[in-house]
């Protein structure tokens, strides 16, 4: 085979078409349709600028799901990190059992969310859950508790739920970020007497940085289009205590107002970019070379 050999030109036509069919035109007639006051119930697409956008500035519903987005997504990023990063260096050892362990930990992440949600639910019901069942046996009271079904809890369950879920991807991108580390720089820092904490501080963290940026970026992305896990456990309830802007987007469809549902959508889009680009570009700037 010829490496060497170009391939022609025609070659990037069919994926472009196809890209271009199932994400470019979607996208363009989605920002089309936020701007009319299209329903189910009314075939007639009128035109109505910015009525859309400024109603969901009014909706109660929109506003919470962005608090609750940005909430949920801060907290499961900053600790599917932390738990991650700490499997990571505990199985970067030496260990007879750690490709069995890596294992263990990163099956979670192959599920689907839906599948993750069904059997937490089953796993958080109020009164014959495993949980409140093992709960029970240190007294009556601790396992009386509706984890899912209180406002007080629901959210602090989903999100231990998608932690559970996803520090295992977490600890195998952050353990090969480890493993790319060159072991002469601790060999080094051992001559000069530094201890643990001064090689983790100096060495591991500032050569992590990339890796941690990865980690990161793709955590605040999935957060902030969280959707499966909430729908699969909550729908979004009690009340809208677990309201995300996915979900805020879904009911606006599934109550058929299209133009609405279309204007979150856009939101949600823009949203997402943004804080990226923001979370992104910030921890770039942190990076150092090898």
């Amino acid at each position: 085979m010829n490496l060497k050999k170009a391939y022609p030109n025609y070659f990037w036509i069919i994926p472009l078409v196809i890209y271009t069919v199932i994400f470019i035109l979607p996208s363009i007639m989605g920002l089309l349709f936020s701007f009319t006051n299209w329903t189910i119930y009314s075939p007639v697409k009128t035109f109505s600028g910015l009525d859309n956008y400024k109603n969901l500035l009014n909706d109660n519903m929109f506003r919470i799901g962005i608090k609750n987005t940005i909430a949920f997504t801060v907290f499961t990023t900053i600790l599917k990190t932390v738990v991650g990063f700490a499997l990571a260096i505990a199985l970067n050892v030496k260990l007879r059992t750690k490709n069995l362990l890596r294992t263990v930990f990163y099956l979670p992440t192959i599920f689907s969310g839906l599948i993750i949600g069904v059997i937490f639910k089953s796993i958080l019901m109020p009164n014959n859950g495993l949980l409140n069942v093992f709960l029970s046996f240190f007294g009556p009271a601790l396992g009386a508790n509706d984890w899912l079904g209180q406002p007080s809890t629901a959210m602090f369950s989903v999100i231990l739920v998608e932690i559970w879920r996803g520090a295992g991807f977490c600890m195998v991108v952050l353990l090969a970020g480890l493993q790319g580390i060159s072991t002469e720089y601790y060999e080094a820092a051992t001559i000069d007497g530094a201890n643990g904490w001064q090689k983790f501080k100096l060495i591991t963290t500032p050569l992590m940085l990339p890796t941690l940026n990865t980690v990161i970026s793709l955590n605040v992305i999935g957060g902030l289009k969280v959707f499966d896990i909430i729908i699969a456990l909550t729908k979004g309830g009690p009340g809208l205590s677990t309201e995300v802007l996915s979900t805020t987007v879904y009911k606006y469809l599934g109550n058929g107002a299209m133009g609405t549902g279309s204007a979150a959508n856009m939101c949600l889009t823009i949203f997402v970019i943004l804080v990226f680009a923001l979370v992104n570009g910030g921890l770039a700037k942190l990076e150092v070379d090898q």
